[in-house]
């Protein structure tokens, strides 16, 4: 072992045994065999420490790749300038085409990869200065889409200032987004972000004063209304109708007294907490006890308002701790979200929440004077009607009575019915949803115009109309033949549609005459241009007949009024039985059974027969022998 150098530590046990030493070189403690040991001796091993055969075979290793690696870094125009440690370790080299001290690494540099920085940098600046856009020709695609630049050209990808010239309001565009997706105005479009003041005054014209800034259009808006209350609001909830829920016309009476009760239901084992009027047949605990439900504990409070904050209140503790809803809407319509189930909190238990939370609630909402007032028309019918024929709509039915209920009318542009509020109409500017896609439909159409005509062009169509859109069929030319024909844009963009008589796998004019003629048919017209089309032609026996390309194909060869050869029934077999039935044809054979066959009877009268009858029975006798008692 101390040949190896290797210092035993543990006394010797047999060469089999796992033998614990110190290496003399490294310092590292291991085990090893002594029957190992012996066989590395055999080999020529100077060292048994693993982890310095390791080292060894790795120095080893390393020279004999150092002036490979050397070699070819050169070749890739890399002078090291340090010695070789290893393929993924970074290599201080200067670059032979810019001059840069750089780091790389061999295996990048096997891998093809550029790993100096200075000269990566350098082409992406060309490649740049290459997909870089005329600042003219971007200027010139903006006006066309409607923008008037007001400061130079920023790229791509950047905002660009620009003044819309419809509105005449500045936003900041993409040039990308303009011509790849044909973006316009967001102000116009009504997605741009709201001037606050301008907030503010829509606020004070529906009679709220801003008591905060303005947080956003879907955010609570602390505001004081006409009457003196302090209400948080959103602004798109003004705009669509709604007001002071103190002030409110309908449902609770947020400014009037109110009671707020706890009840159960011992068939159902429920346990309910609600809010409603102190009195009155239609009080909403009325209601409940006309179903079912026991009244526990009841408590009034001054305004509606307090009590409604102490009812949220315990139903955020009971749906926190996962105690409600207990019953469906199924079982109980009207409040079933506010139930719980007995066996997990009894009435007792709920009232004694609101009692600690009525104690929290501090009384900050003071009660209306006199009685709640009444709903009311907030303005003239005659009044609503003009405004909306002023913003676009005919009215078909009264006004409704309400701002935010929905008012059928007839848009006076495009002429659809729809059902349009009036406060949408007058507040939000709320136009015909049909009009709104047509007009953004027809803005992407004309920016996509002129690139799809060139995508027509260059596939051989020559447009006759108009582009409309990428799945409505085109009205083209095709430029090989002059075949009349409606690919979409969005088949020849990708590939799809080719000329359909010129196509391989259509039938041409030529290919269509050959196969009627080959079927005994002369075409009289051009061939329609569709296999399954009518097409006029004359038969071989001479009788003008509309049949199709695809029943020819499917072995169509004569008319009905040709003679069927190799068909069930030969012609001069027909009328041999028609003979021995006591009948002479005055006509050839009509080619099929069923078909009417003019004949002459033995009793010299004209008669029509068909081969069923015959082959029925029938024998000579027409109508006029058997009323002369003919046989």
């Amino acid at each position: 072992m101390r040949s190896v150098g290797l210092e035993p530590l543990d006394p010797y046990v047999n060469s089999q045994s796992p033998w614990r030493c110190r290496c003399t070189a490294c310092g590292g403690v291991g085990t090893r065999r002594l029957s190992t040991i012996r066989n590395l001796i055999k080999e020529g091993a100077t060292s048994g420490c693993a982890t310095c055969n390791r080292k060894a075979g790795g120095e080893q290793k390393r020279r004999a790749n150092a002036e490979q690696a050397e070699a070819m870094m050169r070749t890739a125009g890399y002078e090291p300038l340090e010695g070789y440690v290893s393929a993924s370790t970074p290599w201080s080299c200067r670059h032979s085409v810019c001059g840069e001290v750089v780091r790389v690494k061999a295996s990048s540099v096997r891998s093809g990869y550029e790993p100096c920085l200075v000269c990566r940098a350098e082409g992406y600046k060309r490649r740049g200065a290459a997909r870089r856009v005329d600042p003219d020709e971007a200027g010139a695609l903006m006006r066309a889409h409607g923008f008037e630049p007001v400061e130079p050209y920023p790229g791509a990808s950047v905002g660009w200032l620009c003044r819309c010239t419809v509105c005449g309001k500045e936003s900041r565009p993409m040039y990308s987004g303009v011509k790849g997706r044909g973006y316009g105005c967001r102000h116009c479009a009504g997605s741009a972000p709201l001037d606050p003041e301008v907030c503010a005054a829509e606020m004070r014209a529906a009679g709220f004063e801003p008591l905060e800034p303005y947080p956003g259009s879907d955010k609570r808006w602390l505001c004081r209304c006409s009457s003196g209350h302090e209400v948080h609001l959103r602004l798109t909830g003004v705009r669509t109708g709604k007001g002071c829920r103190m002030c409110a016309t309908h449902g609770i009476d947020l400014a009037g007294a109110a009671k707020l009760y706890v009840i159960t239901h011992r068939e159902w084992g429920a346990v309910k907490v609600g809010i409603g009027a102190c009195t009155g047949y239609t009080s909403r605990l009325v209601q409940h006890e006309r179903h079912g439900w026991e009244l526990y504990r009841a408590r009034e409070y001054p305004t509606g308002a307090a009590a409604f904050d102490v009812e949220q209140a315990v139903l955020e503790r009971l749906r926190g701790d996962k105690l409600c809803p207990f019953l469906t809407k199924e079982v109980m319509p009207n409040g079933w979200s506010e139930t719980c189930a007995a066996e997990r909190v009894s009435a007792a238990e709920v009232w004694a929440m609101v009692e600690e939370e009525s104690r929290r609630a501090p009384d900050a909402y003071s009660p209306r004077d006199g009685d709640r007032p009444r709903a009311a028309f907030l303005f003239d019918a005659e009044a609503a009607a003009d405004e909306m024929r002023a913003r676009g709509y005919e009215p078909l039915v009264p006004y409704p009575g309400r701002t935010n209920a929905t008012w059928p009318s007839r848009c006076t542009t495009c002429g659809h019915e729809g059902r349009p509020t009036f406060n949408a109409v007058r507040n939000a500017g709320q136009g015909c949803r049909i009009c709104r896609v047509r007009n953004a439909q027809a803005k992407r159409a004309a920016a996509t115009a002129p690139r799809a005509g060139e995508v027509m062009r260059a596939a051989g169509f020559e447009p006759l109309e108009p582009y409309r859109s990428s799945q409505t069929p085109w009205h083209c030319r095709c430029t090989t033949c002059g075949r009349e024909s409606t690919p979409t844009y969005s088949n020849v963009n990708g590939g799809r549609s080719r000329c359909r008589f010129c196509s391989s796998t259509s039938s041409n004019a030529e290919r269509a005459a050959a196969d009627a003629r080959k079927a005994g048919f002369e075409p009289l017209e051009p061939y329609p241009g569709l296999a399954t089309a009518p097409w006029n032609c004359r038969c071989s026996c001479g009788n003008e007949v509309t049949i199709r390309l695809s029943f020819i194909r499917a072995g169509t060869t004569g008319c009905k009024k040709c003679p069927r050869t190799g068909g069930r029934t030969d012609p001069s077999k027909a009328a041999t039985e028609v003979r021995a039935a006591g009948f002479e044809p005055l006509e050839t054979y009509p080619g099929k059974t069923t078909d009417s066959w003019p004949c002459r009877c033995a009793c010299g009268a004209e008669a029509t027969v068909t081969l069923p009858d015959i082959r029925r029975g029938r024998r000579s006798g027409c109508g006029a022998c058997s009323r002369g008692g003919g046989t």
